[in-house]
């Protein structure tokens, strides 16, 4: 009878996995969680394709120009704020509108932000200056008032182009100064309409889709 056949030490090693070290569980790969508090923990929601929030807006525009103005920039951008206004005024005039409270603060912050701001262009273009204060305080519905504002704004802003088209037209300049200044209160501007426009956009939205539904 022939006598039984030791195993080989080191096939034994290795079916068993004895004589190697052991493998941490569950260790997470290297890198990741530094790699993941480097980015702050989070993703860039634009990256994401979501639409950008007012605070989105508010962080990546610039207020002071990168380059120097020139009167033609200027004309542009006043043209530019006018549209942002009437993009406003199509929006408040959406059937069936009603605004939060919470959004109705913000519309009137944002809008007398602009208007101000569209007033300070008006007075350097040697325009005469508009009170809208007196808009908030007419005893009109909200809609009504935030309408009233918009209105009073693109004819500040229609005033300010006609001045600066006549000043191109007859070969006179701005002080740069005062150039660089209208330039920099229509940035500001538009950076508060642009806000306007996303809380309005959001109302208007689910007006549309309460309307969709009900078809």
């Amino acid at each position: 009878m022939a006598s039984p056949v030791s195993p080989d030490p080191d096939k034994l090693d290795a079916l068993t996995g004895r004589g190697k070290d052991p493998q941490p569980q569950n260790e997470p790969p290297e890198g990741k969680f530094e790699g993941h508090m480097k980015d702050g923990g989070e993703t860039n929601p634009l990256q994401k394709g979501n639409v950008p929030s007012p605070m989105d807006i508010a962080n990546q525009q610039k207020v002071s120009p990168s380059t120097p103005p020139t009167m033609d920039k200027v004309h542009a951008q006043m043209n530019a704020v006018s549209g942002s206004l009437g993009d406003i005024k199509n929006k408040l005039n959406t059937k069936g509108l009603k605004l939060k409270n919470s959004e109705k603060y913000l519309v009137r912050k944002k809008l007398g932000n602009a208007n101000e701001h569209i007033d300070g262009v008006a007075k350097k273009m040697g325009l005469d200056s508009k009170d809208f204060t007196k808009k908030l305080n007419q005893s009109k519905n909200p809609i009504a008032k935030f309408l009233s504002m918009v209105s009073d704004g693109q004819q500040q802003m229609v005033e300010a182009g006609n001045t600066i088209k006549h000043l191109n037209s007859n070969g006179k300049k701005m002080q740069p100064g005062d150039l660089l200044l209208v330039q920099i209160k229509l940035n500001k501007a538009q950076q508060e309409l642009n806000y306007t426009s996303v809380i309005l956009g959001n109302a208007t939205s689910m007006i549309k889709t309460l309307f969709n539904i009900q078809i």
